[in-house]
């Protein structure tokens, strides 16, 4: 074929040709990139090159290599990583090197396959540039100290014990990444006894700078030459001072003031609001950390400013920016109160009035006499009595306007379901908690029952183990325990502080979860072993 329509088709043909696709058809590609050769060889000593070339047995491509490939100890500047002839991948140094010091390329979790992705995890790359490679090494595990849930993707420090910036203001001398589970490993440490920190690092620079990073640390120094496993328990000290982390307004014009620290007394305080009662009702939760606060009035509210003080010191100044529509209807829902275990209607915003004589009680079709009144603490809350008798259930109804809020909002008709499941419906559960017999642990202690959110459903104070505890009445459903060394003895968990030297409260997690069944009654001996 010639003419303009034969060089276009040959021209398609050739361009087909010279794209790269990733291979079709054929069985799955399961095998991680192999590494063949690389130029220096791995395990070099005398290293003195400024590049270096992987040489993999197929096609290949790089993911995230700034953040996945880990070069210990640290370079002055990142290298370049490029992929060359498809399967090559070409390291140039942009820093000089140490003299007789031992580097470790982690760069597997960097280098995936073209076809499938399948990445070429704990491959590493070691030379060194004196005249022997160094071979001790430091393991162990990084934990969340308030979950005991494994601390995965954190950096594992260790500095010189003559490195006086330590990890507030230094280098480390080596590092490494947990893993999923929390587990780590330097490799190819010198001998020496170092300092140890676990660091979520939320801005890379391997240095402990940032009030919203977590830090593990241990007293005692790191001897390259034991064969020790670490536990480094993570963490996240209370700010130095109060601080406002955040502040938003819910949809339904409640204001959400998250606090670095517990807030025993926060106000707001109006700066520009003429005219007009203006009251706040905060809603604490259980930390005293977070609040909402409910405002009297919303009749021009949106865009005033306010000022958040705590004992009479102002902590910052805000301003009340609406981002959605208020929702057109009152809500409310069945609630049960934590103290005393009574039911009692919590609506979506501050009640202004209710209207009893527009809300019924039914037990069948027979309706039953009851009182309702507002909360004088907290007026999202509507108190009903008499209370219901354990196995007893009834139909409230409430038709619309039954219910005004602060706002002029009202509810439209809702029909709700009191009462409580009879005993049968529950389970029974006898927890007996102590230490093996080669373990001392000094109280007091906490110890919680923690549902599926992990709130504690249910919490007792110890002083000493071994103690018993029987809970009754607990719903069907898995339930996780939680032991807390409360050496304060406020009955929480405390943090710790890494500028004071000061541990955080040790937490112990039951590793099998409880599960309550119905008309069972269950005891489980939880052994405690650290």
């Amino acid at each position: 074929m010639k003419g303009p329509l034969g060089a276009a088709l040959l021209a398609a043909v050739l361009a087909s040709c010279a794209q790269v696709r990733e291979p079709q058809g054929g069985p799955k590609d399961t095998a991680a990139p192999r590494l063949l050769a690389a130029e220096p060889a791995n395990g070099s000593t005398g290293f003195a090159s400024e590049r270096i070339v992987l040489h993999f047995d197929e096609r290949i491509k790089l993911d995230r290599v700034r953040d996945r490939l880990l070069i210990s100890p640290p370079l002055a500047a990142p290298p370049e990583v490029a992929i060359s002839r498809g399967s090559d991948v070409i390291i140039r140094l942009k820093a000089p090197l140490a003299p007789n010091t031992t580097y470790t390329f982690n760069i597997g979790e960097a280098v995936l396959d073209l076809s499938e992705g399948n990445v070429a995890a704990g491959l590493t790359y070691v030379v060194s540039t004196g005249t022997y490679l160094d071979s001790l090494a430091v393991h162990g595990r990084a934990v969340d100290a308030a979950s005991s849930a494994p601390a995965a993707g954190v950096f594992v420090l260790l500095h010189d014990t003559a490195d006086t910036a330590g990890v507030v203001r230094g280098m480390p001398a080596y590092f490494t990444r947990t893993d999923a589970q929390g587990r780590f490993t330097l490799s190819h440490l010198r001998p020496g006894r170092f300092r140890i920190t676990a660091l979520r690092d939320q801005n890379a620079d391997f240095r402990y700078d940032l009030p919203n990073e977590d830090i593990a640390f241990d007293a005692r120094l790191v001897d390259t030459a034991d064969t020790l496993a670490w536990r480094l328990f993570l963490f996240r000290p209370l700010a130095a001072e109060q601080q406002v982390l955040e502040a938003r307004v819910l949809p339904d014009r409640g204001w959400r003031i998250v606090f670095a620290r517990p807030s025993p007394n926060a106000a707001l305080h109006a700066l520009d609001r003429e005219g007009g009662m203006l009251q706040w009702w905060p809603r604490w939760n259980t930390a005293r950390d977070t609040a909402v606060f409910w405002p009297s009035d919303t009749t021009l509210l949106a865009d005033q400013r306010f000022a958040i003080s705590e004992a009479g010191r102002v902590l910052d100044t805000l301003t009340y920016r609406i981002a959605q529509r208020m929702p057109f209807n009152l809500t409310a829902q069945v609630a049960t109160d934590a103290v005393d275990k009574r039911q009692h209607l919590l609506t979506s915003r501050p009640l202004a009035s209710l209207h009893p004589e527009r809300m019924h009680l039914r037990t069948d079709t027979v309706d039953r006499p009851f009182t309702a009144e507002i909360d004088t603490v907290d007026r999202r809350v509507v108190r009903l009595s008499p209370p219901l008798a354990l196995g007893e259930s009834a139909t409230l109804e409430l038709l619309p306007k039954a219910l005004m809020d602060t706002y002029g909002g009202t509810n439209d008709t809702l029909r709700l379901t009191l009462g409580s499941a009879a005993a049968t419906a529950f389970g029974d559960l006898r927890l007996r908690v102590r230490t093996d017999s080669t373990t001392t642990l000094p109280g007091p202690f906490v110890v919680q029952l923690l549902g599926a959110q992990g709130d504690p459903v249910r919490e007792e104070r110890i002083a000493a183990l071994p103690h018993t505890s029987e809970w009754r009445l607990l719903a069907p459903g898995a339930y996780t325990l939680r032991l807390i060394e409360d050496r304060n003895g406020d009955g929480r968990w405390t943090t710790g502080s890494f500028t004071a030297g000061i541990q955080p409260e040790r937490t112990y997690v039951h590793t099998e979860p409880v599960t309550v069944r119905a008309k069972w009654d269950i005891e489980v001996e939880w052994v405690i072993t650290p």
